[in-house]
């Protein structure tokens, strides 16, 4: 083939500029059409989540797959567990999963089959009574000996004070945020960096990483997601008239099962129907491994509102 003079170069480039955009159109055209299978948008994934290649390469994989997640959220469909490598760490790539009672989107670091494993949702109001202070030491500490899975937003100081204690075991926990995942592995209030390297904390957001603050807002959002995704209820203390409360009694209603310490302080909860924290089961996590998949499939969710109406 003879070779093109500066003339036919210049058209040939005028050319491919003008089909371009045609071409761009149809592309998209066609990955609008395509029908959505989740299937194949979690191989995708795991494909792009073991690609040797940095996030700010050119990568045609991750364009195709943020289109598809794109196109899965716009139809409401997205698979509820994909598959991550554990012990990674990079808020860009965490993926949207769907929790079975509540559908609402769930932004997760980490690895997301942990959360397919039975769950206790810990709480505790900010100003907790010092007899509670003690209970709740020895209480986390009854879970990480008997390796179960708490989630927890662990913000108050108390609950702070459990994910040290919880982060001092091989078990894996899950912390729930209020506010999307953060750029870099938290060191406050405890340093995060070897659970995370080890595989053993799961973040789990209802937000984008774009969302950076907490507000009443976001935490009242969170807090229903985090029940919504527990099997078990566990709060030491819920002040009165607090939003705490107020979630209990949304449990309650829902009959999840819901536990306190039996103690003054708690008088009104107790009487309102939780159960004093002596009734827990011992094993509890070989215990609800057996009735999991009974409460999931007849039980129903606490919340029943649409997906972007919390």
């Amino acid at each position: 083939m003879a070779e093109m003079t500066p003339d036919q170069w210049r058209e040939y480039a005028e050319r491919w500029k003008q089909a371009g955009p045609e071409l761009e159109r149809v592309r998209r055209e066609e990955l609008r059409n395509l029908k959505y299978d989740w299937r194949i948008v979690d191989s995708l994934l795991e494909i792009g989540s073991n690609s040797p290649r940095r996030e700010d390469e050119p990568n045609g994989l991750v364009e195709m797959q943020r289109l598809f997640m794109k196109a899965a959220r716009k139809q409401g469909k997205l698979p509820y567990a994909v598959r991550e490598s554990p012990g990674g760490y990079d808020s860009r790539r965490a993926v949207p999963a769907r929790s079975n009672e509540a559908g609402r989107l769930v932004y997760m670091v980490g690895n997301s089959s942990i959360l397919a494993r039975p769950k206790i949702a810990l709480f505790c109001s900010v100003k907790c009574p010092g007899k509670l202070i003690l209970e709740t030491y020895d209480l986390a500490q009854r879970f990480r000996n008997e390796g179960v899975l708490v989630i927890s937003p662990f913000h108050s100081p108390m609950e702070q004070e459990c994910l040290r204690i919880l982060l001092r075991s091989p078990n894996p926990v899950i912390w729930a945020l209020a506010r999307g995942a953060y750029r870099q592995i938290p060191t406050k209030p405890v340093d995060c960096r070897n659970a995370v390297a080890e595989g053993r904390l799961v973040m789990v957001s209802p937000f984008p990483d774009t969302v950076r603050r907490i507000t009443v807002e976001t935490a009242t959002i969170r807090n229903r997601l985090l029940t919504e995704l527990a099997d078990t209820v566990v709060v030491a203390h819920a002040a009165t008239g607090s939003k705490m409360e107020a979630l209990c009694q949304d449990i309650l209603a829902a009959d999840k099962p819901l536990y306190t310490f039996d103690h003054p302080a708690n008088k009104e909860l107790l009487a309102a129907g939780a159960k004093p924290i002596w009734d827990l089961p011992d094993n509890i996590e070989k215990r609800q491994l057996g009735e999991l998949r009974e409460r999931r499939s007849g039980g129903k969710g606490i919340f029943a509102m649409p997906r972007g109406k919390d």
